[in-house]
């Protein structure tokens, strides 16, 4: 009975270590260590998340962010101005390594692709990730732009990404499609962070499953 307890002990206890530090995977290096991870199984981690609109809440295990305003009328009554809106949700994820690898699970909500949403942006404002039905528009930091519709992304569906960076590549899986991007305009430029913007419109969200970060050697 004790072996059993023992025995039955250690797997807990692997299952829970295991929870807590993610398996290292790459195609671009060989070492990781761990630096950030998210379940969102407590309070948002406000270190690492930068909320730029206001609707947002950890709920059943899932970062959730909504549009603060029904419509632009109420929304620019309520601010006094006719830009930057909160009409579709806005959050940054600070403190990215100078080469990393990234895991997420998320999904955007919302009726219809617009021109410039949803997005991801690696680093602020530069190698935007403009995803496309079936995939994605990624322009890079000097402009250089590059079509994918391999993925299959769509709206309201879980997305599996893996981003992998360091100066000069970059790394996009998407739904299980790779593929590797070597440029002189892949380049964070200073630029440690993430910038996810969801559609504008009421029926807009983003909700983010979980977050694994490595500092990558």
């Amino acid at each position: 009975m004790k072996a059993f307890l023992s025995v039955l002990f250690l797997s807990i206890l692997s299952a829970s270590l295991g929870a807590k530090a993610p398996l290292f995977k790459s195609h671009l290096f060989e070492k990781g260590t761990l630096v950030y991870s998210d379940d969102f199984d407590g309070e948002l981690n406000r270190e690492r998340w930068q909320p730029r609109t206001k609707n947002w809440k950890v709920k059943d295990g899932v970062l959730i962010g909504a549009p603060d305003y029904k419509n632009a009328e109420e929304a620019e009554k309520a601010l006094g101005r006719d830009h930057h809106l909160g009409l579709g949700p806005v959050i940054r994820l600070n403190q990215l390594p100078e080469s990393f690898v990234c895991h997420m699970r998320f999904k955007y909500e919302g009726e219809d692709f617009q021109a410039a949403r949803p997005k991801l942006d690696i680093g602020h404002h530069i190698n935007n990730l403009f995803f496309r039905q079936g995939g994605y528009s990624l322009k890079l930091s000097g402009g250089e732009l590059i079509e994918d519709r391999q993925s299959g992304f769509e709206l309201n569906e879980w997305v599996d990404l893996v981003i992998e960076m360091k100066e000069g590549k970059l790394l996009i899986e998407l739904n299980g499609h790779q593929r590797i991007f070597e440029h002189e305009q892949v380049s964070m430029q200073s630029h440690d962070e993430f910038t996810f913007k969801a559609l504008d419109g009421a029926s807009s969200r983003l909700v983010i499953d979980y977050v694994r970060l490595w500092k990558a050697e």
